[in-house]
C-alpha cells in the first residue's frame, strides 16, 4: 500500500468513527428535547388542572369529568416521560437507583438523590457493554 492508501483509510476510518459518535449525540438530543416538550406539556396540564380546581371550588361548579379528562392525559403524558428518561438514561449509560428511581453517572457509588448504596452490578455489566461497544467501534475501524 502506499502512504496516500494508508492516509485515506486512515481518514475513512475517522470519519466513519465520528460519524457514529456524532448520531449518538443527535440520539440523545432528540430524546432530551422530547422529555423537554413532555414536561412542558405535563407543566401545562397541571395548571389547567389547578385553574379547574379553583374554578370549582369558587364556583361551586362540578368540572369532574373536565378534571377525570386531565387525571388520563396526565397519567399518559408521564407514562411517556418515563419511558424517555429510560431510554435517555440508557443511552447515556447511567443507572438508575432501586431505592428512590433517580438516575446516577454509571461510576456512582452512592445515589446523589438518596445515598443508597449502588449495586456493584449495574456498573459492572456497564463497564462489560463499554468495552463491548469499544471493541465493536475497532472492529468497525479495521473493516
Amino acid at each position: 500500500m502506499s502512504v496516500m492508501e494508508d492516509v485515506f483509510l486512515n481518514a475513512k476510518s475517522a470519519v466513519s468513527s465520528v460519524g457514529k459518535k456524532a448520531g449518538r449525540v443527535i440520539d440523545r438530543s432528540k430524546l432530551r428535547l422530547a422529555a423537554i416538550d413532555i414536561r412542558s406539556e405535563l407543566s401545562k396540564k397541571y395548571r389547567l388542572l389547578g385553574k379547574l380546581c379553583y374554578e370549582s371550588a369558587r364556583n361551586g361548579k362540578n368540572y369532574d369529568r373536565d378534571m377525570n379528562k386531565l387525571y388520563d392525559s396526565i397519567s399518559e403524558l408521564n407514562t411517556q416521560l418515563d419511558a424517555v428518561n429510560e431510554m435517555l438514561a440508557s443511552a447515556e449509560k447511567k443507572i438508575k437507583c432501586p431505592e428512590c428511581g433517580v438516575y446516577n453517572r454509571r461510576d456512582a457509588l452512592f445515589c446523589s438523590q438518596c445515598g443508597t448504596k449502588l449495586s456493584s452490578e449495574d456498573t459492572d455489566s456497564e463497564e462489560e457493554e463499554e468495552i463491548l461497544d469499544f471493541e465493536e467501534e475497532m472492529a468497525d475501524d479495521d473493516a
